[in-house]
């Protein structure tokens, strides 16, 4: 890798070892050590004013159940509630990816977090982890009473692949005449399937955890192969001509990440149909960046905190 076209943000110099594949760099002993100090990032101490619980609630179109993960603060009473949709290329990831990302947020946001475990490509291909995000919001939004959350303030937020599941979830309530997200946030997502940003051709093969070039075999095992016709926008958000009616959004994209210029030309279009924005491009990290506890890190968080609060309490 050619480290002289980066600049690291102190800090975060441990993810230009590591790529998607957990295949970094280097001698076997570095490896090993390297692996083990990332399997620490995951680690999760549930902080002691927080309950968390799993369960299950029912699918839609004849799909199996979709279990999900509530958090909520043990004073509880009713507040608004955040949809976490998880990252993974669509292909992994589960519950335990964003225990982190969530109490992490519940620190500066006084809300419920209810976490969708949706099925996988390539076993499951669009629609299957849409209509599982579709179900647990219709789910949530019906049963208020039973999670004690007020139906008038429900936000999205997914990360990565899953900031492509919650810009297409908002598309499809939208459209269908849903549940209303009245805010969402996009962490670093994948909104297009042509990998053809400046962004993108810029970090085609040389890139800490994410490549160019990884997205186009993610995408084929999404939608289940490319047969020459064009992907609904539920599946690609990119591809939808018309943004108008969407929630407030929050997007967050990172410098040295070959989807940065996807988030900006979404915000871009976004506000083009008069959608409140913003976006935030953080400064010298890449694709999943937040791993990595910093104060950089919490300074996202907080930017993310403020606009959420902002929201809920205008919407009270």
């Amino acid at each position: 890798m050619n480290l002289n076209k980066f600049k690291p943000y102190p800090g975060f110099e441990l993810l230009w070892n590591l790529h998607m594949d957990q295949n970094p760099s280097g001698d076997g002993e570095q490896n090993r050590a390297f692996l083990q100090e990332l399997k620490t990032l995951f680690n999760f101490n549930c902080p002691e004013n927080i309950a968390v619980y799993d369960r299950s609630v029912p699918g839609i179109n004849g799909a199996p159940n979709v279990n999900i993960r509530v958090y909520e603060p043990k004073d509880s009473e009713i507040l608004p509630v955040i949809i976490n949709i998880h990252g993974g290329g669509f292909v992994s990831g589960g519950l335990n990816n964003d225990d982190n990302r969530i109490v992490r947020l519940m620190k500066y946001v006084k809300c419920k977090v209810i976490s969708v475990d949706y099925r996988l490509a390539p076993e499951h291909v669009f629609p299957s982890a849409l209509e599982d995000c579709y179900a647990v919001l219709k789910h949530v939004y019906e049963n208020e009473e039973v999670y004690g959350i007020d139906k008038n303030r429900i936000a999205v937020i997914g990360t990565s692949a899953g900031g492509c599941l919650a810009a297409g979830l908002c598309l499809y309530a939208r459209d269908h005449h849903g549940p209303i997200v009245t805010f969402q946030i996009l962490n670093y997502p994948t909104l297009d399937y042509l990998s053809s940003t400046v962004s993108a051709l810029q970090y085609f093969d040389d890139n800490p955890l994410l490549h160019g070039r990884n997205m186009s075999g993610v995408w084929k095992m999404y939608l289940g192969g490319f047969d020459g016709t064009q992907p609904s926008y539920y599946a690609v958000p990119s591809l939808a001509r018309d943004l108008s009616g969407l929630p407030p959004t929050y997007i967050v994209s990172c410098e040295y990440d070959p989807l940065r210029d996807e988030s900006i030309e979404y915000a871009r279009r976004l506000l083009s149909f008069a959608v409140q924005t913003q976006l935030v491009v953080i400064p010298g990290v890449p694709h999943g960046y937040d791993l990595i506890q910093s104060d950089l890190t919490e300074w996202s968080v907080q930017g993310i905190a403020i606009a959420l609060n902002k929201h809920f309490s205008s919407n009270t």
